[in-house]
């Protein structure tokens, strides 16, 4: 995924600010456990996703419309 950055934003302010999302989504993750979204995961080496699981996990996930991932 593409870091979409705002226009001229000094890369400082950039690293604060995902520093604050990524410190509000751990927060939120620790005092809500069960509302978090479990990442399936792969043992390297033993197996691997298939991409039309992963783009969909990850479609539902962000909210993302499935007609927008396929114009990517």
């Amino acid at each position: 995924m593409r870091l979409l950055r705002r226009r001229l934003e000094p890369l400082d302010a950039v690293r604060r600010r995902i520093i604050r999302e990524t410190e509000a989504a751990l927060y939120y993750g620790l005092q809500f456990p069960e509302r978090a979204v479990r990442i399936p995961t792969v043992e390297v080496g033993k197996g691997r996703f298939d991409p039309a699981f992963s783009a969909r996990f990850w479609d539902e996930t962000l909210g993302i419309e499935e007609a927008a991932h396929r114009e990517r």
